[in-house]
């Protein structure tokens, strides 16, 4: 699509210059009219490709949608159509794949498509929840207070990625120099001390054999680690990518020790934020209930909630069938009773959100807290080891001076 590079002035006389990548020049003239621009000049600017850009296949990412809802939740609120909306949108945003489906959003809906049915043909870029609570925004016309609303959502599940992320970051960086050092202490400090013990001729002890059929094999065989690592990485991902491998790794992260109770947490504040979000812009309890089956992040835990779906067209309360799921606490349960009962499930549920926002911080802590003492445990046993391999020759080697 071209692009077109503009000189104008606002209603104040202000001179604007800025780009629009639209069909044709027309196009852009008749979008800078609608923004009550005096046009000075427009020039159709050759736009280079780069071969070797891999932007375009750069995931989108919660913090870009956050943005995204939010910029156009305030383009809307001021008054601005929703296609002007999408070219500014466009003209933005800093994702290159966000900013090529944004192009295509844009050319639907000039022909005619809702905004929910254009951003639903892209739904690799777009949630589940967005375009549902789009429609939702759309049929009620409330469109901008929607968006609002998942601005904050998006903008708190960004918050809680960014605590997984930094609770993670230690652990794996000690875990990775700590195999480093392994692997330096193997290839180029301990054949220093073997050779010079097989040298003065010292029987080397089984520790330190074992340690140097291991470090000459690093040595010489170290393209077959890596290839078995490769291979092992392959496996184990395409093995996720399976429903089975999917349920068997959700399963263990709901039972696995020091994370467990940091999944459980995270899920309980993913479900009670989603279906809260739902419920408080108008969406049926049940189709609430699909949404929230299809975006909570675990197999286990949606097979529950789908089960959930059925108790519930039998006419039990959400909160009878929850308790089966076997991850909510009966705080949660009672408050979500409470909710029913009273008809404020939406509020009950975006209070019980927030607490468990706050719950999850502590829970980031105290694994973080956990792991650190298990990784200098680990990193000792494995370090220690090898110093024991080396010092035990030196003894052989004191005794045999001695005699």
């Amino acid at each position: 699509m071209p692009l077109y590079a503009y000189r104008a002035r606002d209603m104040g006389g202000n001179l604007v210059t800025g780009t629009l990548e639209v069909d044709s020049k027309s196009q852009c003239i008749d979008i800078l009219k609608q923004r009550n621009y005096y046009i000075i000049d427009i020039q159709e600017e050759i736009v280079k490709q780069d071969i070797l850009d891999f932007s375009s296949f750069k995931k989108v990412k919660v913090k870009d949608i956050a943005v995204f809802c939010r910029q156009f939740a305030t383009l809307i609120n001021a008054g601005i159509p929703i296609v002007t909306s999408l070219v500014t949108m466009r003209e933005q945003v800093e994702n290159k794949r966000l900013k090529n489906a944004l192009r295509e959003v844009y050319e639907e809906v000039q022909k005619g498509r809702t905004l929910s049915d254009a951003m639903k043909r892209h739904s690799d870029v777009f949630p589940m929840l967005l375009y549902n609570m789009v429609e939702v925004g759309e049929v009620s016309g409330t469109l901008d207070k929607v968006m609002n609303e998942m601005a904050e959502h998006y903008e708190k599940e960004n918050e809680l990625n960014q605590k997984i992320k930094s609770a993670l970051t230690y652990p794996v960086i000690v875990s990775i120099v700590a195999i480093l050092v392994v692997i330096f202490l193997l290839t180029n400090v301990l054949p220093i001390f073997v050779g010079m013990f097989e040298n003065a001729g010292v029987q080397l002890p089984l520790p330190t054999r074992i340690l140097l059929a291991i470090s000459g094999s690093i040595s010489k065989y170290w393209y077959f680690y890596i290839g078995v690592i490769l291979v092992i990485s392959y496996s184990i991902s395409s093995f996720l990518k399976t429903p089975q491998g999917r349920c068997i790794y959700d399963r263990m992260l709901l039972n696995m020790p020091i994370f467990a109770p940091l999944n459980k947490k995270i899920l309980i504040s993913r479900f009670t934020r989603t279906l809260g979000t739902l419920i408080s812009a108008g969406v049926p309890l049940m189709k609430a209930m699909e949404v929230v089956e299809k975006v909570v992040g675990n197999t286990v835990v949606a097979e529950g909630l789908k089960k959930a779906q059925d108790d519930i067209k039998k006419g039990l309360p959400l909160s009878e069938p929850l308790k089966r799921i076997g991850i909510f606490p009966p705080m949660v349960i009672q408050m979500i009773g409470i909710g029913e009962s009273s008809g404020s499930l939406d509020s009950i549920l975006n209070k019980t959100a927030d607490f468990y926002d706050g719950e999850v911080d502590t829970a980031v802590s105290q694994m973080t807290t956990l792991l650190e003492p298990l990784i200098i445990v680990m990193l000792a046993t494995v370090v220690g080891f090898i110093v024991i391999s080396i010092i035990m020759p030196l003894f052989e080697l004191y005794n045999f001076i001695g005699q």
